[in-house]
């Protein structure tokens, strides 16, 4: 089982290869080479990011997408968000409709409290917290975005 869908794992990782990069406009071309992903996929990612102000974009010749905010003011949940929505941390482990304290499933008190517990360190983990605890090493064997790339 995932947390997230595809979309927000390439949006997780757009906005951290295009950390590396802070003074650039990254075209969402770049973005999908690196990444490995379909160019008009991830098009379509990036421009959900812009609406709740993560990212923003340049138009023409040298266009692209740049970080509106800084790394410690996007949280891995406002992203997660941005692509999936909050269905995940407001249903029912089971899926089942109408889940809930008049007739829960069998998950639903463990469920509950730990989905929201899941929610509020997504909430508190910003891209520079992740940043700080992966290293070099990692990013460059999983991003092929590297200094000089551009």
């Amino acid at each position: 089982m995932k947390l997230v869908s595809q979309g927000a794992q390439y949006a997780i990782s757009a906005i951290i290869a295009i950390s590396k990069h802070p003074n650039d406009v990254i075209s969402a071309s770049e973005l999908s080479k690196q990444l490995s992903c379909p160019s008009a996929y991830l098009s379509q990612i990036l421009a959900k990011l812009k609406s709740p102000g993560i990212l923003k974009s340049q138009r023409g010749l040298n266009g692209g997408v740049y970080l509106a905010k800084s790394l410690e003011q996007v949280s891995v949940y406002d992203v997660i968000v941005a692509i999936d929505g909050d269905e995940f941390f407001s249903t029912c482990f089971m899926g089942i409709e109408g889940c809930g304290r008049i007739e829960p499933c069998p998950f639903h008190n463990f469920w509950s409290v730990h989905r929201e517990e899941i929610k509020i360190w997504l909430q508190n983990t910003s891209f520079s917290d992740t940043e700080k605890v992966m290293s070099q090493a990692w990013f460059d064997e999983r991003l092929s975005f590297t200094s000089g790339a551009l």
